[in-house]
Parts: structure tokens; C-alpha cells; sequence
């Protein structure tokens, strides 16, 4: 992992620069950045992105909006991606019930 993809992946506090550096980045870091960044904006983002690794990677990441979650569990056409989001989205009300 090299330091600037370190340095996204561990972000809290995100511009405008910041999101468009990530959405500029080849799919594979994209992929891997929308599992576990924490940016909803970017997160909405990466979730319509055209591969669908990058998709799944946001379907699992539970900081992923909730109505983007719901869309991904309902309407994506990837099957994978529609079960990540359904099983983050349990996850989520599995925890809130809990807490």
C-alpha cells in the first residue's frame, strides 16, 4: 500500500480534492478504498461507479448511506453486490438493536 493510498484509507476529514483524487484513482485502489473509508458523500459515489468491484467494496463498508444501501440490496445487477448489501445492512440493524 503506498502512502497516499494509506493516507485515504485512514481519512476522516475529506474536500472536495480529496473525493475527486480517489474517483480519479485506477478501479483497484477505488475498490479497495470503498471498503473502508468512511466519506458518505464518496462512498454514494463509488457505489454507481462502473465496475462492479469498486460497488461491492461500498455494498460492504457499513458507513455506505443507508438509502444507498437499500438501492445496492435492490436494484444493482450484480448478485454479489446485492448480497454484500443485504448482509451490511442486517449487520447494521442487527447492531442498532443491540445498542
Amino acid at each position: 500500500m503506498n502512502d497516499e493510498f494509506r493516507e485515504y484509507a485512514m481519512k476522516t476529514q475529506w474536500s472536495p480534492a480529496d473525493e475527486a483524487a480517489v474517483l480519479r484513482m485506477e478501479w483497484l485502489k477505488r475498490a479497495e478504498l470503498a471498503k473502508s473509508i468512511t466519506c458518505p458523500g464518496l462512498l454514494v459515489d463509488l457505489s454507481l461507479d462502473q465496475h462492479a468491484e469498486v460497488r461491492e467494496g461500498a455494498a460492504h463498508n457499513p458507513y455506505t448511506p443507508l438509502p444507498t444501501l437499500r438501492r445496492l440490496a435492490d436494484e444493482d445487477l450484480c448478485s454479489s453486490i446485492r448480497n454484500a448489501a443485504r448482509l451490511t445492512l442486517s449487520s447494521l440493524a442487527a447492531s442498532s438493536s443491540t445498542g
